[in-house]
């Protein structure tokens, strides 16, 4: 009854209007986008007392992701390094020091309409030196080339053009009811940042952009003296400069593809592969962003199907927007490696992550993360649950 009960009541928030606006993010169906971002997370923490020796554990990430979109073309980057270590309570816990590094760079070619065929190549690499785990090779890297049918827009211009004006409103700068189409060619306009850099300068830039966002709101006949002003102008720049505003992403793709597995860690190289993924993001109101994505994968040793594991892997994520400062991120990893030798265990691994981040200026976060593990490698396996709490800084570079 009380599972019935918190079902009820989560589907009823989702349900909920976040906001009195006609307009809904999934309106945005404009591809054009330049996005980038790189963030430096560091966390720490120390135990002692009623122990045989200080036990602690630390993490640091460096993490980059990159989008450049049009209609025809997309092209995406991303890389994530990753360094741990820690020490156990008892005298005979040495520290344990792990880092890894993954990188990946993917573009789509699309044939045109709104759910689009497209064609894809992708370049993986991976590097791990992890010194609890026993791995035969320290590399992985992998290319793939095929195709797939669907599009997700990134909507992220128009939840800044709709904090934009509800700034705007709230200074009396506006005046009135904004239309639906004057919102999304003021998103329009937001989007285009790296085209105004790139015909103005850096240094200039700022100026033209905001003109033309001025241009928008004056066709709408709603601002105030018909212009921004000073304050209207402060405003905007707080708004997409220094706030954050969380990612927003809308649509589905499904694609597969053969690839060549160049190496991996278990040692098996100069293979074919085959990866099919499936990937779903939709926004709920303006508070909630929920993206999953279903993958499979197997290697194809001397061209058998089946000969070698087969590797599904299901991330989701949930976040809420709590305040403009504040944003509460979920997510849960489910691995399952099914091995070709039936005698052999399946292995799953389910990993589940709680975490909240403060945004103290543009570029200061404090994060919290709490993380629970659980590994089941078969009935004579350690598989007890992990759980591990940070409390960290995240800076964010560019």
């Amino acid at each position: 009854m009380k599972r019935k009960v918190w079902a009820s009541a989560l589907a009823l928030l989702l349900a909920l209007p976040a906001t009195g606006l006609a307009i809904e993010l999934t309106d945005y169906t404009e591809t054009d986008i330049y996005y980038q971002d790189a963030e430096l997370t560091a966390m720490f923490t120390w135990k002692d007392g009623n122990q045989d020796q200080p036990s602690y554990s630390g993490l640091g990430e460096v993490d980059f992701d990159m989008e450049y979109s049009t209609q025809p073309m997309k092209w995406g980057a991303g890389a994530i390094g990753t360094g741990d270590f820690s020490r156990g309570p008892d005298n005979n816990n040495n520290s344990v020091e792990n880092f890894k590094f993954d990188a990946w760079s993917d573009a789509k070619l699309y044939q045109g309409g709104a759910n689009e065929l497209f064609y894809f190549g992708r370049l993986e690499y991976g590097y791990r030196n992890l010194e609890s785990a026993n791995l035969p090779e320290n590399n992985r890297a992998e290319a793939l080339i095929g195709a797939g049918y669907g599009r997700i827009i990134t909507a992220t211009p128009l939840m800044k053009a709709i904090r934009a004006v509800e700034d705007l409103q709230k200074y009396g700068i506006i005046q009135g009811a904004v239309s639906d189409a004057s919102y999304l060619r003021l998103a329009a306009v937001i989007a285009k940042e790296q085209e105004y850099k790139s015909r103005y300068s850096l240094k200039e830039y700022e100026k033209f952009w905001y003109e033309a966002m001025e241009e928008v709101l004056r066709a709408e006949g709603i601002l105030m003296d018909d212009t921004l002003g000073a304050m209207g102008v402060i405003r905007i720049q707080d708004i997409l400069t220094v706030e954050n505003v969380l990612e927003r992403k809308h649509g589905w793709e499904v694609r597969a593809g053969l690839g060549f597995l160049i190496t991996d860690y278990s040692g098996n190289e100069a293979d074919p592969l085959v990866r099919a993924t499936y990937e779903y993001a939709r926004p709920f109101g303006l508070k909630w962003q929920f993206i999953n994505s279903l993958s499979y994968a197997t290697v194809l040793e001397d061209w058998d199907f089946g000969d070698t594991d087969h590797n599904f892997n299901n991330l989701m994520s949930l976040t809420y927007e709590v305040t403009e400062m504040i944003d509460w991120i979920n997510k849960w990893e489910f691995d399952l490696l099914i091995p070709a030798d039936s005698v052999e265990d399946d292995v799953y691994l389910n990993g589940v992550e709680t975490r909240l981040e403060f945004y103290v200026t543009n570029t200061v976060d404090l994060v919290t993360s709490l993380r629970f593990d659980h590994k089941d490698a078969g009935t004579n396996q350690d598989d007890d649950v992990v759980t591990t709490f940070y409390v960290g800084v995240t800076y964010t570079i560019f």
